[in-house]
């Protein structure tokens, strides 16, 4: 929406966010990570591991 010209407080009453702010800081989380920094991280880790890929890193260094 937003890199079709649409104004941020525009987005934020179509998608019933009442804090423009709060869609600056999603935006900004969105563009610097990827759906990785929409995603909940209250105790999780500080960076996302792929699983499969972290097991093959583990059993190649077995």
């Amino acid at each position: 929406m937003r890199l079709q010209g649409i104004p941020k407080a525009k987005i934020a009453e179509e998608l019933g966010i009442q804090d423009v702010g709060r869609l600056k800081v999603w935006m900004k989380k969105y563009w610097e990570q990827g759906d990785f920094g929409l995603m909940e991280h209250r105790g999780r880790r500080k960076e996302y591991k792929d699983l499969e890929r972290e097991i093959k890193r583990l059993r190649i260094g077995e």
